[in-house]
């Protein structure tokens, strides 16, 4: 593949997995808005607190195995069936066990009403797991498209089965079947979609080769994942479940913009960068323009985001919903690491150095355990205040065998990133202490201001990707090759 062909197919791979997530993960987000209105926090929050087991099970399936199937260089229909029955049998033998284990979750929560939503729910798992190798084999051919055109039919179908649902008064069980309805349809037309049918095969010996990489990247996914998730643990157990509502609730809009940016950029850049792991210029310059890319659009909108969050609340949720601003705002912050974070795994996975990205996970897991017990305490806006703090570290600990390896350590980054953060900054001093009375127009005036402020900014101060966004967009109307 040609310099000239890896650049396009990047670009083009980031657009669509940029559109999928966000019109798929936005989309979604619009319906949990709509049913949020009409449900209780406190049933909201009896999903939040499955939530956690989803995400493992997510992990599980879909981590180590279909990332080794993305990072190998010959794969085979040997290989793709392989792992077929590999997630299929993890995805029955997990919901086996959440189905045997819901008495007891419930007890840990304290709160009976869990085990039929455990029970119903986990059937998703089932469900997704067959779609598994379509969606990885989709990645590595860069056809992003597709996953878009499959995953917004997905969204489109389950949310107007789940706003139906909350409508006639089924509270969380609207919830429960927009997952279950969801992964349905993905897989449904991912095997209408695709041309690829598992066969009837399978090698112990591809399981071993695959697991050797696949081993380190499941165990780090799954300590990030107890990392992130560990607060939701604690919060269910301490609190409410209308604590856990406010939580899960607080978590959806930074969730959105910053966790949809990490699997934009995971989902393309891993493939991207995998097929550059010979040529070390190429790779550096491939992960040194995302990075700058990443702060570029990362940092404004979460910064954005802690600016506008209480009219937000207040005009797409209503006033029941306030305690979660405090909750959007301290994650918004935190959030904004996410994205830098999974750029520096990324290098490391696509060089084939799982065993480091591991060994980075297994640092921070402690550090985040710390931070929990340290903050609990003292309630719940101290533990995502903590969250924060926690992030701030996790930067520096992701940045260190990239700098290690590549000499681009965490100084030298945000050293390159110093002009985006200082546009960030003169773009909240601009919009912080504007407030109007009709919410829609304080949002709308924050969101232009803050927008034309930053632009200038970035202008001013020669930020080298708002350059390459004015070049790729003048290419683009004039017809010019990219």
């Amino acid at each position: 593949m040609t310099i000239k062909s890896l650049k396009e197919r990047t670009i083009s791979g980031l657009i669509w997995n940029a559109i999928e997530r966000f019109m798929v993960q936005g989309g979604q987000f619009v319906i949990r808005i709509m049913i949020a209105r009409m449900i209780t926090p406190a049933e909201y929050g009896l999903v939040g607190m499955v939530a956690v087991f989803l995400v493992l099970s997510d992990v599980i399936i879909n981590g180590g195995f279909s990332q080794a199937l993305i990072q190998k260089k010959n794969r085979t229909d040997l290989d793709y069936s392989t792992v077929f029955f590999i997630n299929f049998s993890l995805g029955l033998i997990i919901y086996f066990l959440l189905y045997y284990f819901a008495p007891e979750i419930a007890h840990f929560y304290k709160d009976d009403r869990l085990i039929d939503v455990i029970r119903l729910i986990s059937l998703s798992i089932v469900i997704k797991s067959l779609s598994v190798v379509q969606i990885a084999k989709l990645s590595i051919e860069l056809n992003f498209r597709l996953k878009t055109l499959v995953n917004f039919w997905a969204v489109l179908v389950s949310g107007i089965l789940a706003l139906c649902l909350a409508y006639q008064g089924y509270g969380v069980l609207a919830l429960v079947y927009q997952a279950i309805s969801y992964s349905a349809f993905v897989t449904l037309l991912m095997f209408i979609v695709s041309k690829w049918r598992p066969k009837f095969e399978f090698s112990f010996s591809r399981t071993k080769e695959l697991f050797n990489f696949g081993s380190k990247v499941f165990l780090a996914g799954l300590m990030g994942v107890l990392s992130d998730n560990s607060y939701s643990i604690l919060i269910g157990r301490i609190f409410t479940s209308k604590e856990v509502g406010f939580y899960s609730q607080g978590r959806n809009l930074p969730d959105l913009l910053s966790v949809n940016l990490f699997n934009v950029l995971q989902g393309v850049l891993f493939p991207v960068m995998a097929a550059a792991q010979d040529d070390r210029e190429r790779l550096m310059s491939i992960y040194k323009k995302s990075l700058d890319m990443t702060a570029f659009i990362v940092l404004p909108c979460m910064v954005g985001l802690v600016v506008i969050a209480e009219p937000f609340v207040k005009v797409f949720l209503t006033d029941k919903w306030l305690p979660s601003v405090y909750i959007i705002q301290w994650l918004a912050l935190s959030r904004m690491i996410i994205p830098l974070g999974a750029i520096n795994a990324n290098l490391l996975n696509a060089i084939g150095r799982s065993d480091l990205y591991l060994k980075i996970d297994l640092i921070k897991f402690p550090l985040t355990i710390a931070g929990l017990f340290i903050s609990a305490p003292f309630g719940l806006e101290y533990m995502v205040m903590s969250n924060f703090a926690v992030s701030v570290c996790y930067f520096f600990i992701n940045a260190y065998y990239p700098g290690k390896l590549f000499g681009y350590g965490a100084f030298k980054q945000l050293k390159d990133m110093i002009t985006v953060i200082i546009s960030t900054i003169l773009m909240y001093l601009s919009v912080n202490y504007i407030q109007v009375d009709n919410g829609m127009l304080d949002i709308f005036i924050k969101i232009f201001l803050g927008g034309v402020v930053y632009t200038i900014s970035c202008t001013l101060l020669k930020v080298n990707a708002l350059r390459e966004v004015f070049n790729f967009a003048r290419n683009k109307i004039t017809g010019g090759a990219s």
